[in-house]
This record gives structure tokens, sequence and C-alpha cells, in this order.
């Protein structure tokens, strides 16, 4: 039985016993309390029985969610009716019973009025449930097609970050054997060895990772990795610094976040130049946000006419996981060079 299916049966239970109870006491000076307790208990099991096994049945039959109000109405008032005259009619033949025990043991069934006289005070009652009941069906299949769109938007979701974050791989690993092959043309052959080893162990640990989102010390490490490649390749030309707050280490941001912005650094700030440069990763944390940069002491904002693949991606990629929260920004450093500044919502 589903989750529904029980909630159902609760409400069917739950609502029968306080319509016998509620009967019970409207005529507790008439009649003697068992009996009326005995009597509407009576009343209120056939309520529950034709509802569940008759009236339920059909509207799931002829009544579709999507179904005409005005069909909806003619559909429950008739087989409300038509059921009412069976409630009112079993419960006028088996109510002899809880009356021969408790009040009169001579009582006998009576005329066509004692079996049909409550008819349309009865079909009012299976009018309401049956009302209730569709809009209860109707309410839960817009929660099942809301929960199917939200699940088919999660796997959209999904599918995009995937590609996303795979189109990182192929063109990380094309500017990386590009400054493989650049060092064994021009005889460096050990540091070509080396940077491969780096390469490989960099590769290893991005494909095992299958979390949209690490921890900052987590993407650090990633990051120290990537750097590893370029400094067999740059040597005292790449100088990096790392100020990270201490409250900040345990921020989840998307993986390879920092990769590419680092790679668009070297890029322009460092293999143009010929003394090379320096680069500045930190983080800290501000109330509820994350706040990263990196920066660069390379030519400016001039240094190109507009973002390549890593940047796009990351912006691509933040506005998935974050929408509207997140923020990227390029601004010119001060003393020269860009810094690259996000915006996060902080959680751990």
């Amino acid at each position: 039985m589903t989750d529904r299916n029980r909630l159902f049966w609760r409400l069917q239970l739950g609502g029968w016993l306080a319509f016998a109870i509620a009967m019970a006491f409207s005529r507790l000076g008439r009649f003697p309390l068992p009996f009326m307790i005995a009597s509407k208990l009576l009343l209120a099991l056939l309520g529950l029985a034709f509802t569940s096994w008759i009236l339920r049945p059909v509207y799931r039959r002829l009544l579709s969610p999507n179904a005409a109000p005005l069909r909806i109405v003619l559909v429950t008032s008739i087989a409300s009716y038509l059921v009412a005259i069976l409630w009112t009619s079993s419960d006028g033949f088996l109510d002899v019973i809880p009356q021969r025990a408790l009040l009169d043991e001579d009582a006998s069934v009576g005329g066509f009025w004692y079996l049909f006289g409550g008819t349309l005070y009865n079909a009012f009652i299976l009018q309401a449930w049956s009302l209730l009941y569709v809009a209860i069906r109707h309410l839960g299949a817009l929660q099942e097609e809301r929960e199917r769109v939200l699940r088919a938007e999660a796997a959209a979701q999904r599918a995009r970050l995937d590609a996303l974050r795979w189109q990182l791989n192929p063109h990380f690993l094309f500017n990386a054997l590009n400054g493989i092959s650049t060092l064994v043309v021009e005889g460096h052959s050990a540091q070509a060895a080396t940077m491969i080893s780096r390469l490989g162990g960099l590769l290893r640990s991005t494909l095992e990772q299958s979390e949209d989102e690490v921890t900052l010390a987590a993407e650090l490490e990633l990051m120290r990795q990537y750097l590893d490649i370029e400094q067999a390749r740059f040597g005292e030309r790449l100088a990096v610094d790392v100020n990270i707050d201490a409250d900040a280490w345990n921020g989840r941001v998307p993986v390879m976040l920092l990769q590419p912005i680092v790679e668009n650094a070297i890029k322009h700030a460092i293999a143009t130049r010929e003394r090379g440069g320096r680069i500045m990763v930190g983080a800290r944390r501000a109330g509820g946000m994350l706040e990263l940069f990196v920066d660069d002491d390379g030519p400016g904002l001039a240094r190109s006419n507009g973002e390549g693949v890593g940047l796009t991606n990351v912006r691509q990629r933040l506005e998935q996981l974050y929408g509207p929260e997140q923020k990227l920004d390029l601004v010119p450093n001060a003393d020269g060079g860009v810094r690259v500044q996000i915006h996060l919502p902080y959680r751990e």
C-alpha cells in the first residue's frame, strides 16, 4: 500500500468515526446513548463500505483527474443518490439488530418510509464525500505531475552540469598537452616527463570525483595538482600565493572551479611575459556568503577581447548551481592585473 493510499484510509476511518460520534449525540435526549452509538456506528460502517467499494471505484473509472467540472457534478450527484438508496435501505434493515438488543425485543423492519425516508439526507452526505474525494484525488494528481516535472528538471540540470564539467577536461587536457609538446620541441625532456606524470595524477583525481560540489580544501588540492603541472613548465617564472581565512576552508564550491580561472590567469599574465608573474588565490567567509578571488599582476583587462571557454564555463556552472545567489566579476587591480572574484552562498 502506497503512502497516499494509507493517508486516504486514515482520512476515511477518521471521517466516518467523527460522523458516527456527531450523529450519536445529535438525538441524545430522545434515545439512550448506547443505542445511538451502536446505531450510528452501524450507519458509519455502511457508509465506509459503500464509499470505499462502490463510489471510489466508480469515480476512478468515470472521472479522470482533469475531468470537466460539469461532468464531476453530474457523475457524483447521480452516483451519490443511487448509492444513498442502497445505504439508507441497508441501514434500515440492519438497524433492527441494535433496536432489538437495546430498545425493544419486538422491533421489526418498517414500511417504505422507514427504509427510504433518509435517502435525500444521506445523498447529500455522500455528495459531500464525493466532492472531497475528487478534490483530494485531483490534488494528488497535481502533486504527482509537479514531482515528475521536478524530476525532469533535476535530470536536465544534472545533464547540463555534467556536460559543462566534462567540457573542462578536454579543454584543459588540450592546453596541457600543447604545453608538453612545446617542452619536447624545445628540448626540455625532463620537464616534459614531469609534466606528463603530474598530468596523469590530476586526471585520475578529476575522474574519481563524482560530486558537483567539494569543500574548498579539496578544491584547493586539485588546484595545487594543476599548478604542479604548470610549475614544471614555467619554473620560477610562476609564483603563487594562497591566502585562505580559517573559517572558509569547509565551504563547499563547485568541483574544478578554480582550475580554469587560474589557467586563464597563467595564459594571459604568465605565459606572455618573459619574466613571468604572480598569482594570488584567496577566500573568506562574509556572513552567509563565501567570497573567492584570483588575482594576477598581468597586463590587465586589455589583454583579451572576451572570455574564453574556461570563464564562460565557470559562469554557466555557477548559474546552474546557484541561480541569482551567485556573482562572478572581472575587475582591474589597482596595481595592474585582473581580479576574478566570485560570491557564493556559504554552505558546508
